[in-house]
């Protein structure tokens, strides 16, 4: 483990809180292939309904598949409807 690593891992413990929220790292929630709920969004690089691009700050989450929605969105989360095909993080 890097030094950066150990040093989020110990203050997620110490804080109590998810090591995604410390890491800044946007947290997805998959319900079966029809929605994508997504916290800690940067927001939307790409829009189109067979595909949508989401900033996650150090990543970019790309949703594939076919009639996508983008349903609700505020500040911080994000909520993705349609039949969902792939879901690819990419760095």
């Amino acid at each position: 483990m890097d030094k950066m690593g150990g040093l989020l891992e110990r203050a997620s413990r110490a804080l109590d809180v998810p090591g995604d929220v410390v890491a800044g790292l946007p947290r997805l929630e998959l319900i079966g292939d029809g929605e994508l709920r997504m916290e800690s969004h940067r927001g939307i690089l790409a829009y189109g309904p067979e595909e949508i691009h989401i900033s996650g700050g150090k990543l970019v989450v790309i949703v594939r598949g076919k009639g996508l929605e983008l349903r609700a969105m505020n500040p911080t989360e994000l909520l993705i409807t349609g039949q969902i095909t792939a879901v690819e993080l990419v760095r």
